[in-house]
């Protein structure tokens, strides 16, 4: 018992020095939910005590996963806002920036991402779609996509299953990218 509760406060711990402060964003779409249920006021309150248990459980996992990510990233997985919480100017009371190396007053992983390179995409046949990424560090992934007979596609990055979705699924998803970030790719045809 004395294992397992040090193991806990330990875990509490390391999850607390991970940066917790964010938008809790998965809360706010919680909230969301209530407001959309009713129109009146007493109806939502009532609602809002009742979801008391869903509002508990979609807190923990802001506070502990959600507002991390944020944290580390500078951009919340569920709002898509930037910047994050904590990386947001206002009048601060006390002025720490200006004693600090500038790599240490913005999200550490924000920049990490290499930009990519090239994209060649090929179909070997009708059920099958190939894409080999280049990114300008040096670096190459490939993504293959197997349309299954049940009607799943399969998606695997460097051999690896990734996901699983229907093809209705995808073109949801494609439909839902903003235009400004479409782009045309000739394929090249299958041989």
């Amino acid at each position: 018992m004395k294992k397992t509760t040090g193991l806990l406060i330990g875990f509490l711990i390391a999850m607390y020095g991970l940066g917790c402060m964010g938008q809790m964003g998965l809360s706010q779409k919680a909230i969301g939910v209530n407001l959309k249920l009713v129109d009146n006021r007493y109806g939502r309150a009532g609602i809002y005590i009742l979801g008391a248990p869903v509002y508990a459980v979609t807190s923990i996992i802001d506070l502990f996963i959600i507002n991390s990510i944020e944290f580390w990233t500078g951009t919340n997985p569920i709002t898509k806002k930037k910047p994050a919480i904590v990386d947001t100017p206002v009048d601060a009371w006390m002025k720490v920036d200006d004693n600090l190396d500038p790599a240490a007053t913005e999200a550490p992983l924000s920049s990490t991402k290499p930009s990519l390179e090239s994209i060649d995409i090929a179909p070997s046949n009708n059920d099958t779609l190939k894409m080999d990424l280049r990114f300008n560090d040096g670096t190459h992934q490939s993504v293959v996509g197997i349309r299954d007979p049940d009607g799943y596609v399969k998606i695997y990055v460097d051999d690896r299953l990734v996901a699983l979705a229907t093809h209705e699924a995808l073109l949801r998803y494609v439909s839902s990218i903003p235009d400004t970030r479409r782009t045309t790719v000739a394929a090249k045809s299958p041989e």
